[in-house]
Parts: structure tokens; C-alpha cells; sequence
């Protein structure tokens, strides 16, 4: 429905207007009724037609100067002007304002309103109709990616197989047959290099999908999708064929992946695929059934073809109960800068793991935990990527090869740490532990050492790598976590104590530099 304005400040005109005509049969509606330019000017904006027919002669605000206005907010409305008038002037006013017609209210027909009514309608179809396809050309060109991913969004919908199709083939891609082989397949974080980070992922996926859609085996043609998972989905169409061996040609076409992306981007991915699904609606199943049983797979150690079977459910076992001591033996073997225990530990770690098939999100959170404590302790910077790729790892093997790497990062770091402090650095750790129970700020410490706040600020982070501020809290933070640990104060207390007034902030930054609150790390 085309949507239609009245502006007129003779109301009885407009009423006149509004019954002379069968408006729905014309595939039209008024959809706004305005007495006068500035009232029409509001409704406009609110209500958006496509087609206004006003008066010329109004108060404030005449036809033509709405009309003028009316343009310059929508160019391509249509116009009609409604006047007892017929000056020349007004005529050729209304020209220039490109108005499609000029109608004398004292002559004024059903037949002459609707056989102008009908030609604007025709016109603005086909100007629709131009712009629509012009702009669906631009769109395919400039906005490939967006329309992909919106695809495979109708794809994953509950949508009929006809009107995915219908939206597929409006978009460029032909799935004709009838068979489709369904991939599912992800990042392996462990064999990420050190200079990639976390924010690196959706840049990744994208190069693999382009990696993908440039491949090619035999006669099969593959089309690659990204999600907010960070899975890519490589799927297949085709029209069964007793000549030709598809499922192998696709399971070569996933190798050459694999390469091809360790060769250019230098990291390893992994793939699942099962058996071939009929139809455009069983894809999605198919890909939720996929990363259900990935998931499930977290201690199998198959990194691509078919999916394992499903085994005996995770079992109800507490991770710090099950490793927790070999954690322990960890951080020591830290202190006592003996590498060798730190490995075997690792090694155990990961046998017990699996023996006792601990539940693959709490174990990885618990890691994760356990190592922001370690980074705490050793006045390390937490490092965000390395967390945000040990949460997203899908199997054990991946997960304590990263924990492996960062153990052996932090190694080195201690080994390399200068243990001669500068004197205001040494100072400052003294002004911290003397005023520990007090709201520590910059200009505090700058007081104490009569010191401009900003370049306190700007020696501090040129000597150490972080601002003061997460230096105090991360000082404060290591002490809460030994007192969560070893007192039996409350968490109000230890907040207290530490300087932070209100629970609530305390906990914010306590999970800030630790990784969960105060209540579940205790």
C-alpha cells in the first residue's frame, strides 16, 4: 500500500477528498490528515508517505512552501497540488517543484482524481522498481559479505525450503540440487603465533572463508559461512550423480583447506563432517547437531572427518578436588624456578582430566582462574587473548598445549625479571603497604613523593608497563586472594580492610584481575 497525506486547511475538502474516491482499490492509504503546512510538516516526519496532495492557498505556510520542504526531505515524494487558483504562476511554481499534477478543487472528478492518481501509482512502481534493482546490484557488489552472512542466517531460520531458496537465488547463490554435505569447522587456538591476539579472530574467519570460496575439486562448488561462534560452515550442493564420487570430493576439498590455511595464515583449523543431508531445511540440524557433538567431543582427539561417537556423559567431579594439587605443585615449582616439575604437572594434570572426564567449561574457567592468579602474583599484565582462547578451546589437547605455552612464557618472564627496583618504585610498594586499608590514588603517592601527578603517572607506566592505578589494585588483589584463602573473614571484611568501601566495587575489581568473584573464588 501506497501511503497517502491530506493537507488542506478546508476541512470539509478534506473529507470530500477522502470519500471520492475507493483509495484501497488504487493500492492506496491515508495514512496522515494535516490543516495547515507546519502540522503536515510534523505528520510527515512521523508517518512517511509516499504521496502527498495538499492545498496551495494556506496561512503560515503555503503548498508550495511545504511542498519545497517536503522535497528536500524526501526527494522522491509525489505531488499533488489542490487549489480554486488557477493563476499561471501558481502552475508553473508547482512545475518546478515537479509536481505530478495540478488539480481546480471547482473541477475536480472521481474519474480526473483517480486516472492521476493511477498514473503517479504506475510511476512510483516502476521508479521502485529501478531503484530496487539498481540497488540490489550495488548491494551484491559492495556488500557481498553482509548479504552472505544474512543468507546464512535465512538458512539457520525457521523458514520454508521455497523462500530460503527464493531469498538464496536473489542473492547469487544457485542451490539447485537436491544433496548437501554440511561441515562444521574451528580455530585451534594452540597453534596460534605470539603476535596474534584474540580481536584477530573475526579477521581470520573471514580470510578462511575467502581461502575457501577460492578452492576448487572437481566438479563441486562450496560455499563457507562465519558465525558469532567462531565457527566457519563449509556446505556443499549438488545433485546426486552415480558417476562421480561427491562426499570424497568434498572431504578433499576440506583437506586442501587445511593446508592452504596453514600455509598462508599459519595456524591449524579443524573440521567436522557427517554424512550427506537432503533438502536446504536439514542444514541447519545438520549444523547444530555438528557442534553438539564437537562439544561432546572435548577429550577426543580427532581433528577432522566424521564426528566421534558420543561417550559416557561428563561426570560430577570438582575440578580443584581433581588438580587442584598439581596446581599447587605448579605455582611451587615456580618459586623454586624448577621447570622440569612444571611440565610433569601439567602432564598430569591432563591425565587426570581426561581419566575423570572433568566438565570441559569448568575446567577451562578454573585454568583460566588459576592463571590470572599467577600473572597477579608475578606482576604480570593479564593477558585478555590468551584467556579468551583457552574459554573458546574445543578439545584437551588444544587447551593444555596453550596452558603449556603461557606457563613457559611466564617461566622466561621470571627468569628475565630485575629484581634491582628503582628507589621511587621501591617507595612507592612501601607508601601501598603502609596505607593498604585506604582509597589509594594517584595524587596521593605523587604527594608523598613531591611529585608532579602527570609525569608520576607517565614514569610509572614508562617503568613498569601499566598505570599506577592497576598497579595498587593488583597489589591489593593479591593480598585479597591470600586472605580469601587463609582467613576467615568475610568478603565485606576483606573489602574493608583493602581500602574498598562498597562490596560491589570490590567484587567488580576482584573479578577484573582474577577472573570470578570473590564468593566463587573462595
Amino acid at each position: 500500500m501506497l501511503k497517502v497525506m491530506l493537507v488542506d486547511d478546508d476541512v470539509p475538502m478534506m473529507k470530500y477528498l477522502k470519500k471520492l474516491v475507493s483509495w484501497s482499490d488504487l493500492g492506496m492509504e491515508i495514512t496522515a490528515m494535516a490543516n495547515s503546512g507546519k502540522k503536515a510538516l510534523q505528520l510527515f516526519r512521523e508517518t512517511n508517505p509516499d504521496l502527498v496532495i495538499t492545498d496551495i492557498g494556506m496561512p503560515q505556510m503555503d503548498g508550495l512552501e511545504l511542498a519545497a520542504e517536503l522535497k528536500r526531505i524526501k526527494p522522491e515524494i509525489r505531488l499533488f497540488f489542490l487549489t480554486c487558483h488557477e493563476e499561471f504562476h501558481y502552475a508553473r511554481k508547482a512545475v518546478q517543484l515537479d509536481a505530478d499534477d495540478y488539480l481546480i478543487k471547482d473541477e475536480l472528478t472521481r474519474e480526473q482524481l483517480e486516472e492521476a492518481l493511477q498514473k503517479a501509482a504506475l510511476e512510483m512502481k516502476e521508479l521502485l522498481k529501478q531503484l530496487g534493482e539498481q540497488s540490489y546490484k550495488q548491494d551484491l557488489i559492495k556488500n557481498k559479505d553482509v548479504l552472505k552472512e544474512r543468507f546464512f542466517q535465512q538458512v539457520m531460520s525457521e523458514s520454508s525450503a521455497e523462500e530460503t531458496l527464493n531469498f538464496g537465488k536473489r542473492l547469487g547463490f544457485e542451490w539447485g540440487g537436491s544433496q548437501f554435505l554440511v561441515s562444521v569447522g574451528y580455530l585451534n587456538f594452540s597453534s596460534f603465533p605470539e603476535d596474534y591476539r584474540y580481536s584477530d579472530v573475526s579477521l581470520l574467519l573471514y580470510a578462511i572463508s575467502n581461502i575457501a570460496q577460492e578452492l576448487s575439486v572437481g566438479s563441486i562448488e562450496t560455499t563457507t559461512f562465519t558465525d558469532s561462534e567462531s565457527y566457519f560452515i563449509c556446505i556443499a550442493n549438488y545433485q546426486p550423480n552415480l558417476s562421480l564420487n561427491t562426499v570424497e570430493m568434498f572431504h578433499q576439498y576440506l583437506d586442501l583447506l587445511k593446508d592452504r590455511v596453514k600455509q598462508f595464515l599459519k595456524i591449524d583449523i579443524s573440521i567436522m563432517v557427517e554424512q550427506p543431508v537432503k533438502g536446504v531445511e536439514s542444514i541447519k540440524w545438520e549444523v547444530k547437531k555438528l557442534k553438539q557433538l564437537n562439544g561432546n567431543a572435548f577429550y577426543n582427539d580427532n581433528s577432522s572427518g566424521t564426528t566421534p561417537a558420543l561417550g559416557a556423559d561428563f561426570w560430577s567431579v570438582d575440578v580443584t578436588s581433581a588438580i587442584g594439587n598439581e596446581w599447587n605443585k605448579i605455582v611451587q615449582a615456580f618459586k623454586d624456578k624448577d621447570k622440569k616439575s612444571i611440565v610433569q604437572a601439567l602432564k598430569v594434570m591432563k591425565d587426570k582430566a581426561r581419566k575423570q572426564l572433568l566438565e570441559p567449561r569448568e575446567l577451562v574457567a578454573k585454568c583460566s582462574q588459576w592463571v590470572r592468579v599467577l600473572e597477579l602474583e608475578g606482576n604480570h599484565k593479564s593477558d585478555d587473548s590468551f584467556h579468551h582462547f583457552l574459554m573458546k578451546c574445543k578439545r584437551l589437547d588444544e587447551a593444555l598445549l596453550l596452558l603449556e605455552k603461557k606457563m613457559n612464557q611466564l617461566y622466561e618472564a621470571k627468569e628475565h625479571v630485575v629484581y634491582d627496583r628503582k628507589p621511587k618504585l621501591l617507595q612507592i610498594d612501601q607508601y601501598i603497604a603502609e596505607h593498604i586499608t585506604d582509597n589509594i590514588s594517584l595524587v596521593d603517592i605523587a604527594d608523598y613523593l613531591f611529585l608532579n601527578p602527570s609525569y608520576l603517572s607517565r614514569y610509572f607506566k614508562q617503568e613498569t608497563g601499566m598505570n599506577l592505578t592497576d598497579y595498587v589494585h593488583r597489589y591489593k588483589m593479591k593480598i585479597a586472594c591470600h586472605m580469601l584463602k587463609n582467613h576467615h573473614e568475610n568478603i565485606e571484611l576483606v573489602a574493608f580492610k583493602l581500602g574498598y568501601l562498597e562490596r560491589t566495587y570490590f567484587s567488580k575489581v576482584f573479578k577484573k584481575y582474577v577472573g570470578v568473584s570473590p564468593k566463587d573464588y573462595r
